[in-house]
C-alpha cells in the first residue's frame, strides 16, 4: 500500500495511459520477472531508492524488456520502470510512503507502521 506524506492512500499509478500503453510493449513474462525481483527487493528493507535497485545499465539484465519496450529510449524506460515499481509497492502488503530527494534521481520508498 503507499501513501502520500499527508497519509492519503495512493490507488493509481501517476501517467496511467502512459503506463498502460507502455505495458502492452512489455511481454507477460518479462513483466511477471520484474514484479517477483522488485518485490523480492523491497522485503529486503526498509528503505529503496527506485534509480539505485536496477543499476545504471540493463543490458543482459531482468530489466533490459523495459528498455527495449520503450525503444531503447533511456529516458522513457527509466520513467516506465519507475512506474512499475510504483505499481508494485502500490499492491505490496505492507505500507509505504515516498519522497523525492536531491542526492538521488527516482523516489525513495519508506517502510512506514
Amino acid at each position: 500500500m503507499l501513501f502520500s506524506v499527508k497519509g492519503q492512500q495512493i490507488t493509481e499509478v501517476a501517467h496511467k495511459r502512459e503506463y498502460h500503453q507502455r505495458m502492452r510493449g512489455l511481454p507477460n513474462d518479462d513483466h511477471r520477472a520484474i514484479v517477483d525481483e522488485l518485490n523480492r527487493v523491497i522485503e529486503s528493507g526498509n528503505v529503496h531508492t527506485s534509480s539505485w535497485i536496477p543499476g545504471h545499465d540493463w543490458r543482459g539484465t531482468l530489466y533490459e524488456p523495459i528498455w527495449l519496450a520503450c525503444n531503447k529510449n533511456d529516458e522513457v524506460a527509466a520513467k516506465f520502470y519507475g512506474q512499475i515499481l510504483y505499481k508494485v509497492i502500490m499492491d505490496h502488503p505492507h505500507k509505504w510512503c515516498f519522497g523525492d530527494y536531491s542526492h538521488a534521481r527516482g523516489k525513495t520508498y519508506f517502510r512506514i507502521n
